[in-house]
């Protein structure tokens, strides 16, 4: 069954998830292969330092198409979406810091001695690594030609951008040696996501009324932009409202934003909720210290609030059925999504088949 023969169904899920409404299950993801998983990306690239010009998405375009068909055959309410070479840290990459590609496995920014010593973040025109975004998302752009959606590239918000160009330790040692360098450099890192987001948008067009959030496949009626701030976790409650909650209110400028949190940032899950176009939370489970059961109470809380969770394993995989029942003992299924693994289509539509008889 084709998405087109039941798109009618699959907005109607997508809309209550965002409104937390009446529903009969959780929205389901079964979890097999990403479009652009970030292995395939620097596979692509080569080892050592990646320079903008070097990038080149169209050998992929068999994979976004591939994993695309993906799934559709397995029928889950993901919606694929196609988005500019996952893995890439661009932000990072257009505020100054290196790309290195360590064994042809990952991608990974570096500081430079310029990115040690910045006073300000600005975005110059003729800024390389901005220009070969903008380049990308319009070829990805040409090669869907609109068969599924294409989002915005992965952002990084403002401590993971400090602590890239920064290097980490010094970061940290510039949160109380240098506060108000700090608070300017998160300010301006802000600025930077909305400029480089906005420059995405206008390229980007609509699917099917909406948009889709990167490889979460999620679909909203307006605009939508994927939120990250993952060194956050290393952070007290006081020190993230002192120095970087104001940047992530000038992040969340589109009306449906998700907060990506891996869940060692738990503690600021409530205060970040707040935040206005917040509109739903996405928590990674890949700390095994804390298991579901463990964060509860906060995501009852969150649910209490009708604040939309969508919860993970890790970026690749998903929660068994047994841990699936465990969420649905302990949630509500409104405003809920939850990542099944699925370790292949067969596997993925095995998933879904269980789901649907669970919830008669």
């Amino acid at each position: 069954m084709s998405r087109q023969r039941y798109w009618k169904e699959l907005e109607q899920r997508h809309r209550a998830f965002w409104h937390c409404s009446d529903t009969d299950r959780p929205l389901i993801a079964a979890t097999h292969e990403h479009i652009n998983n970030p292995e395939h990306v620097a596979a692509a690239l080569g080892e050592g330092e990646l320079k903008p010009e070097a990038v080149d998405p169209r050998p992929l375009f068999e994979e976004y198409d591939r994993i695309a068909a993906a799934r559709e055959q397995i029928g889950d309410d993901m919606i694929a979406a196609g988005q500019p070479l996952m893995g890439i840290p661009w932000l990072e990459a257009i505020c100054g810091c290196r790309v290195l590609v360590p064994e042809g496995k990952s991608l990974w920014p570096e500081p430079t001695a310029a990115t040690r010593k910045a006073e300000t973040i600005l975005l110059s025109k003729d800024n390389s690594w901005f220009k070969k975004l903008l380049e990308v998302i319009a070829a990805v752009v040409d090669h869907v030609n609109n068969r599924y959606a294409v989002s915005m590239s992965h952002l990084r918000g403002p401590t993971d951008i400090l602590a890239a160009m920064l290097g980490t330790q010094e970061f940290f040692f510039s949160l109380i040696d240098d506060p108000e360098r700090i608070r300017r450099l998160a300010r301006e890192a802000a600025q930077m996501y909305v400029s480089v987001a906005r420059a995405q948008a206008r390229l980007i067009p609509a699917y099917c009324g909406g948009y889709v959030i990167r490889q979460f496949g999620l679909w909203s009626p307006e605009r939508s932009n994927w939120l990250q701030d993952d060194t956050s976790g290393m952070l007290s409650l006081e020190h993230y409202q002192d120095f970087f909650l104001e940047p992530m209110r000038t992040m969340a400028f589109l009306p449906y934003g998700v907060l990506h949190l891996h869940i060692p940032s738990l503690h600021l899950a409530e205060i970040l909720a707040s935040v206005p176009n917040n509109r739903a939370i996405n928590f990674y489970f890949d700390d095994k210290k804390t298991t579901v059961s463990d964060a509860l109470p906060v995501l009852r809380k969150l649910q209490s609030l009708k604040v939309p969770l969508i919860l993970c394993k890790y970026f690749d995989e998903g929660f068994t059925l047994e841990e699936y029942k465990e969420i649905l003992d302990g949630l509500s299924s409104k405003g809920l999504s939850v990542h099944l693994k699925a370790g292949s289509v067969e596997e993925g539509r095995e998933v879904m088949a269980r789901v649907r008889e669970m919830t008669k």
